[in-house]
C-alpha cells in the first residue's frame, strides 16, 4: 500500500505474521502511562485513537476549526472528505464528541495552534500518519539493530497504532454499547438496506458511550497506578 506503513507483525519461526490484535486492559495499565516517554505529539495522537476510537488519517489533520462547544462539551465535525467514507453517496460529516483526555488534549491544542491543524511538526503542517506508525515500530523491542543507539522500549510490544482502534471498539462492546452505536463512533457506514434507510446520527448516544469509554481508560489507568504503589 502506496504511502502507507505497514505493521511488520510477529515473527514466529523465523517469519512474520501479520498480527491484528487487541490490547488487554493490563497491558493498557502498563501502556497508557508510558505514552508520556514519547513526544508530545505522539503521546497525543496515541492518546487520541484510545479515547476516540478514531482512524489515525483523521486525528493527524484535525484543525481547530472544526471543534466547536456546545451545551454537552466539546466536539469535533470532521469533514466527510476528510473521512475514508467520502466517496460513499450515504456518508455524511462524522460529528465527535470529545470526552476525557481527548477533550483535554484537544482544549490544550486549541490554546497553541488555534484555528489551525492541532498536530503541526516542524516539517509539515501536520504530522504524517505514517510518522505516528514510524514511532510506534522504533520503539518495539525487535526494532533495534546490532549498533544502533537505545531507546526507550515499549513495555508492550507486538501493535501498531490501528490496534488501539480495535481496542476501543472492542472495549465498547464489553461494556455493553450497542453495535450501531459503536459504528456510529467509528464512522463506520451501516452496510446494507439498514446504511439506506437508518439515517439516524446518534449523537446523543455517541457521547454517552465515549464518556463511559473514557471513565474506563481512567479506571484501567488509575488502577494500574495504586498496583506501582504497593
Amino acid at each position: 500500500m502506496r504511502g502507507k506503513l505497514r505493521s511488520l507483525g510477529r515473527k514466529r519461526g523465523g517469519k512474520v505474521e501479520n498480527v491484528k490484535r487487541v490490547l488487554s486492559e493490563d497491558e493498557l495499565a502498563t501502556l497508557i502511562p508510558w505514552l508520556s516517554k514519547l513526544s508530545g505529539t505522539i503521546s497525543d495522537v496515541l492518546t487520541m485513537y484510545l479515547w476516540t476510537g478514531l482512524r489515525g488519517g483523521e486525528i493527524v489533520v484535525m484543525e481547530g476549526k472544526e471543534i466547536s462547544k456546545e451545551s454537552d462539551g466539546l466536539w469535533w465535525t470532521i469533514p466527510k472528505a476528510k473521512t475514508k467514507n467520502k466517496n460513499r453517496a450515504s456518508a455524511t460529516d462524522h460529528r465527535v464528541p470529545l470526552a476525557g483526555r481527548a477533550e483535554k488534549i484537544v482544549q490544550r491544542r486549541l490554546g497553541l495552534y488555534g484555528k489551525g491543524y492541532l498536530f503541526p511538526t516542524a516539517d509539515s503542517r501536520h504530522i504524517p500518519q505514517k510518522s505516528v506508525q514510524a514511532v510506534v515500530w522504533a520503539h518495539q523491542p525487535y526494532s533495534l539493530k546490532p549498533g544502533q543507539t537505545l531507546r526507550p522500549q515499549l513495555p508492550v510490544s507486538h501493535w501498531a497504532p490501528h490496534d488501539l482502534r480495535r481496542t476501543s471498539r472492542t472495549m465498547l462492546a464489553a461494556l455493553g454499547c450497542p453495535h450501531e452505536v459503536a459504528e456510529a463512533v467509528l464512522g463506520h457506514v451501516l452496510p446494507g438496506v439498514a446504511g439506506v434507510y437508518n439515517r439516524h446520527r446518534y449523537d446523543k448516544e455517541k457521547r454517552e458511550w465515549l464518556t463511559r469509554l473514557a471513565i474506563h481508560l481512567e479506571h484501567i489507568t488509575d488502577n494500574s497506578a495504586g498496583e506501582d504503589k504497593k
